[in-house]
C-alpha cells in the first residue's frame, strides 16, 4: 500500500505540472535539451532519454535473469554493552554523598575515586576496632598473668611445696585466657576488615577543629577500567548501602542481540562468525562472533535469542544501535537479483529503471531481498528478462526528483 500511495502522489504530480505548462512539457522533448520529459502513467512514473543523453548519462541497460549467487542469512537485532564487561557500583554503606568527581561519558581507570560518602558507619567501625584493640591487650595481659601462675604451679609442685591439683586449675584457667585471647583477635580482624571494605587508613585521621574530615569519607572506586554509562548518584544526596550509584561498562567489545527465525536455527551455531551492519555505517562491515543460542524460542515471535560478541576497539558502535547480523548459507541458490548500482531510492522507497522502448524508462518500485556479492535480490516487481537500468540509473532518478520540485 505504501509503494501504491507514493506512485499516487509522482503520477499527480506530473499530470498537474503538464497540464499547467503544456508548452514547456513538449519543448522538452528535443534532443538538444539536457533536462528529459517525465510522464506518468496509471502505476508508474515514465522517463524519457534520447540516445545522446543516455550515453551521456552513462546508462547501461541488460536483461533480468535468475543468477547462482552464494545464499546468505541476516538475523536483525540491536547492540548492548557487554554484561561481561560491565560493572554496577553501589554503595558499600548509608551517608550523603559528597564530591563526586565522576559524570556520564568519561573515561575511568581500575581504582579511581568517583565521590565519597560521608556515613556514621565509619565512626561506628573505627569504634569497634578501637574496642577491639583494647579487648585483645586486655586478654593478652590475662593470658601472661594465668601462664606465670600456671609456671608458679609446676615450680611448687616440683618442690613438693605445692599439689597437682592447683597446677591443674593453673592449667585450665591459662586455656580460658587462651581462648579469650584468639577470641579478641578473631574480633579485631573482623573490626580490621570492616574498615577494609570501606578502604579507609585503620589508624584514624588527625584532627582539623570542627570541620568533617574527607580523609575518614568512604570512596566509590571504580572496580575497573571503562565508560560511565549511568550515573545515579548526586552531590549531597543521602544513599542506602547497597544502592546502585553508577555504572560501568567497557566498550572495546559489545553485544548483539539478535531474534533468529525458528526457521534458520539450522545454520546457527556457538563460535560462528558473522559479519555485522548497523545503520550508522551503511558502507561498512564489522565483524562478530556467536557466543550462546537461547535456550526457548518466543511464543510470539517464533524467534530465538542469539546472543554475538563484537570487537569494538574503534569505539564506532554504540549500545542501542539497530544491527544486522549476516553468515552465509552452505551452498548457492538461484534469485533474480541485479547489480546494487541499479536500486534508487524515491521517497524511502526502492525503485529500478525497466526499458520498454528504446528511449522510455519505467520507474518501478520494487520489494528487494538480500544483498550478496555485490547484487540485490528482488523479491517483488521484476520479472526475468525484462531490460533494466544497471549503470545511469541516478540520472533517471533525479529527472523524477527534478520534475517533482519543480512541480513544488
Amino acid at each position: 500500500m505504501r509503494i501504491r500511495w507514493i506512485l499516487v502522489v509522482l503520477s499527480i504530480a506530473f499530470c498537474s505540472c503538464e497540464s499547467r505548462n503544456p508548452s514547456a512539457a513538449s519543448a522538452a522533448v528535443s534532443a538538444d535539451s539536457t533536462e528529459a520529459p517525465v510522464k506518468s502513467g496509471n502505476e508508474s512514473a515514465v522517463i524519457t532519454l534520447d540516445p545522446i543523453q543516455q550515453q551521456k548519462g552513462h546508462v547501461v541497460v541488460e536483461p533480468a535473469r535468475i543468477q547462482e549467487i552464494g545464499a546468505s542469512l541476516s538475523v536483525p537485532g540491536q547492540l548492548s554493552v557487554n554484561e561481561d564487561q560491565t560493572w554496577h557500583v553501589g554503595a558499600i554503606a548509608s551517608g550523603r554523598v559528597d564530591n563526586i568527581s565522576a559524570r556520564i561519558g568519561d573515561s575511568v581507570s581500575a581504582g579511581q575515586t568517583l565521590g565519597l560518602i560521608h556515613s556514621h558507619e565509619v565512626h561506628e567501625a573505627r569504634a569497634g576496632y578501637q574496642e577491639a584493640i583494647t579487648e585483645l591487650h586486655r586478654a593478652r595481659a590475662e593470658e601472661d598473668y594465668a601462664k606465670q601462675r600456671r609456671d608458679r604451679a609446676q615450680r611448687l609442685l616440683d618442690l613438693k611445696a605445692g599439689s597437682r591439683q592447683d597446677l591443674e586449675t593453673a592449667e585450665a584457667d591459662l586455656r580460658n585466657a587462651q581462648a579469650s585471647t584468639q577470641k579478641a583477635q578473631s574480633e579485631l580482624e573482623k573490626e580490621r576488615a570492616h574498615l577494609e571494605i570501606f578502604h579507609l587508613p585503620f589508624d584514624e585521621p588527625a584532627s582539623n577543629g570542627s570541620q568533617p574530615q574527607q580523609e575518614d569519607d568512604i570512596p566509590i572506586l571504580a572496580p575497573a577500567s571503562g565508560l560511565v554509562l549511568e550515573r545515579k548518584a548526586t552531590q549531597g544526596s543521602v544513599v542506602n548501602s547497597g544502592e546502585q550509584l553508577f555504572t560501568i561498562t567497557d566498550t572495546s567489545t559489545l553485544w548483539m542481540i539478535a531474534a533468529a527465525s525458528e526457521l534458520d536455527l539450522s545454520h546457527l551455531n556457538s563460535g560462528q562468525r558473522v559479519r555485522i551492519q548497523v545503520r550508522a555505517y551503511p558502507d561498512r562491515e564489522f565483524t562478530g562472533r556467536i557466543l550462546k543460542l537461547g535456550e526457548e524460542l518466543d511464543p510470539t515471535t517464533r524467534t530465538l535469542q542469539v546472543r554475538i560478541l563484537v570487537p569494538n576497539e574503534a569505539g564506532r558502535l554504540k549500545p542501542e544501535m539497530y544491527a544486522t547480523a549476516t553468515l552465509p548459507e552452505p551452498g548457492r541458490r538461484p534469485l533474480l537479483a541485479v547489480p546494487d548500482a541499479a536500486v534508487q531510492e524515491v521517497n524511502g522507497v526502492p525503485v529500478i529503471f525497466i526499458r520498454h522502448t528504446p528511449n522510455e524508462f519505467e520507474a518501478r518500485p520494487v520489494k528487494t531481498g538480500q544483498h550478496l556479492e555485490g547484487k540485490t535480490e528482488v523479491l517483488e516487481g521484476l520479472t526475468a528478462g525484462e531490460d533494466v537500468a544497471v549503470q545511469g540509473s541516478f540520472l533517471l532518478k533525479s529527472q523524477i526528483l527534478k520534475s517533482t520540485i519543480k512541480d513544488n
